[in-house]
């Protein structure tokens, strides 16, 4: 991640407001009262990655959660020395939810492809919030769950066959 203390050039500040808008219409937040909502989006910050820049690195610890504001990121997967980009998410984006409700290391790593403004809302943060509203946690716990039925749906629909040819593995929605 960037430092904070530099000075770039960027979009507008992301006020109250308008983080207050977009964490409302996270799924992963879906179900949670105003309060809480409003205090994750008073800690939320806005922060600006030049092309190129890092956002989380695979192996490491993901200690932020961020959606694309503006610009676009692309998702990488490294394997031994070659390296691929598996896609590019632009405005709206929401990456690193994981991370915030449980220690993880990212499997990804994801960094800006063209000027991008992201706003991050930090693991930190995150955990005090959840502490003081510990309601939060069996809703998103339930909106994780759904999404992850959700994707593996889809993506058994999607390769069936595949998934027949990987024998006794068995997925997710099965753990």
């Amino acid at each position: 991640m960037n430092s904070s203390t530099e000075q770039r050039e960027g979009p507008e500040p992301c006020g109250f407001s308008q983080a207050l808008d977009i964490l409302r219409d996270l799924p992963i937040f879906s179900g949670l009262s105003l309060d809480v909502i409003k205090v994750l989006a008073y800690l939320a910050v806005k922060e600006i990655f030049a092309p190129g820049e890092v956002l989380c690195e695979q192996g490491e610890p993901m200690d932020h959660g961020f959606v694309v504001l503006r610009g676009e990121v692309e998702v990488v997967r490294r394997n031994g020395d070659t390296e691929a980009v598996l896609f590019t998410r632009g405005p709206g984006t929401f990456l690193g939810g994981l991370g915030l409700i449980s220690p993880a290391k990212s499997l990804f790593t994801v960094r800006a492809s063209a000027d991008t403004c992201c706003l991050l809302l930090t693991k930190e943060k995150f955990g005090k919030t959840a502490e003081r509203f510990p309601e939060m946690l069996p809703k998103i716990l339930a909106n994780v769950v759904h999404h992850v039925f959700a994707w593996e749906e889809a993506f058994l629909r999607a390769q069936a066959g595949a998934c027949a040819d990987r024998g006794r593995e068995m997925g997710l929605s099965l753990f």
